[in-house]
């Protein structure tokens, strides 16, 4: 018998949602200053353009305004009236820090800045973290040690959300996180939480707020994609898909293509559940039973970053690198068996910063509360070299978390037929809707 689809309580966190916005637009929290209900946040953040999103109350015009350096100055005004905006700005110059403003009606935002992707090899930082679901304190305090960490983007490894279709929870996921995600850019990997079937809101939700992009900009109706940072190439992949289809192909050429991708060093690989755990899910079994570890191995893929089991894990197998970091604001899992791959783990909720400069990987591991777990480094295909800063917390770990309506599981709807439009795929999926009862269906086996 499945477990109890019953929900967790949401909170009520429109206020702080609302609180953000108004010092966005600077304003009071009014009618005015409320109708901007999410973001403005970027999205596919590049060398030459951004994409900027916000979602509003009503539907409404609004218009981007950027400034920059040497006096540039360009406006953008979305298409239609309409509740959800993402608008491009390009004509950017690599490595440039701009302002942007939102215009909705007559109320006009302050300044926020941003800063483009370098067009070479610099050095750059990024945050990591995933599993940011459930408990809105724990993930609080998680953003706000991220905002103080030095970084030129996020990447997040999924499960945003307790419920991918559940309106309220995505607000109280952007009132949280809303000041981070204004200036700096977040790269995503699909959970499985934001996947509900046969129904498809979940990931239609998803999609609108974080789906990948092409190069240019335009939406892409996938759960996966890549994109380029400096001299690393990063995979964003659905690892919830059956590995049988169109997400497998597009891998196996999307790896072929960086092989020989001029200035090219690193290759890391972002995906939800990861190829070992020694957490409550275990690794993904599916990876390796169906060539996608081997893939990425023998075509330079050195890290894989994943989430789903709610704690830090560090290790390496199959020649491979791993980091386990599902300890953004979901209930704890305690250490189930010690995966043979395992260096490290900890049952904390936590972030990683790292830092590439050029063959140089550094990885500093740490709590919510701004305390090291430790600080590791490689170079290419070396192994980990690490050391703790800290001592860990005497304390004993946390008790396994009781699985109720917090349970993992996940849905596995293989992938989207490929030169499917991004906006006609989100009208079919949301036309599905009307099918059967909601289940989940994990990747592991859990249900």
């Amino acid at each position: 018998m499945p477990p109890s689809r019953s929900r967790p309580r949401v909170l009520p966190r429109i206020p702080l949602a609302l609180s953000i916005t108004a010092a966005l637009l600077g304003a009071s929290t009014s009618a005015e200053a409320a109708s901007i209900r999410k973001g403005p946040y970027l999205q596919a953040l590049g060398q030459t353009a951004v994409t900027i999103k916000l979602e509003l109350s009503t539907p409404e015009p609004a218009t981007i305004l950027v400034t920059g350096p040497g006096g540039f100055s360009t406006s953008k005004d979305a298409a239609s009236d309409k509740r959800f905006h993402a608008i491009r700005v390009d004509g950017l110059a690599p490595a440039t820090t701009y302002a942007y403003r939102v215009k909705v009606g007559n109320v006009e935002s302050k300044p926020v800045d941003f800063t483009t992707a370098p067009a070479d090899a610099r050095p750059f930082k990024f945050v990591a973290y995933g599993d940011s679901r459930s408990d809105a304190a724990a993930h609080a305090a998680v953003a706000r040690a991220i905002d103080a960490a030095p970084a030129d983007f996020f990447v997040h490894t999924g499960d945003m959300v307790q419920d991918g279709d559940n309106e309220a929870q995505w607000q109280e996921f952007f009132g949280i996180e809303g000041k981070l995600l204004a200036n700096r850019c977040a790269f995503v990997a699909v959970g499985n939480h934001e996947l509900t079937v046969p129904d498809p809101t979940g990931q239609v939700n998803f999609l609108r707020y974080f789906g990948a992009t092409e190069t240019d900009g335009r939406e892409r109706p996938h759960l996966y994609g890549s994109f380029r940072w400096s001299n690393t190439r990063f995979f964003l992949l659905n690892a919830m898909d059956t590995w049988t289809g169109d997400e497998k192909e597009w891998l196996r050429a999307e790896l072929a293509s960086a092989r020989d991708e001029p200035g090219l060093v690193h290759r890391i690989a972002v995906m939800h559940h990861g190829p070992f755990s020694s957490g409550h899910h275990g690794g993904n079994a599916r990876l390796a039973s169906k060539g996608i570890l081997s893939m990425m191995r023998d075509n330079k893929v050195e890290l894989v970053i994943a989430g789903h089991d709610h704690a830090y894990e560090r290790g390496e197998g199959q020649g491979l690198k791993y980091i386990v970091s599902g300890g953004a604001g979901a209930p704890l899992y305690k250490q189930r068996s010690r995966a043979p791959e395992q260096q490290s783990f900890e049952s904390v909720h936590h972030f990683l910063e790292i830092a590439i400069d050029g063959p140089a990987v550094n990885v500093l591991a740490r709590r919510a509360s701004g305390t090291v777990i430790e600080q590791c480094s490689y170079r290419g295909t070396e192994s980990w070299s690490c050391k703790s800063d800290e001592a860990k917390p005497s304390s004993a770990a946390p008790p396994a978390t009781a699985r109720a309506s917090t349970a993992c599981a996940s849905a596995v709807p293989g992938s989207t037929p490929a030169g499917a439009g991004g906006a006609a795929a989100l009208v079919a999926l949301a036309a599905l809707g009307a099918l059967g009862a909601r289940r989940r269906v994990s990747s592991a086996g859990d249900t």
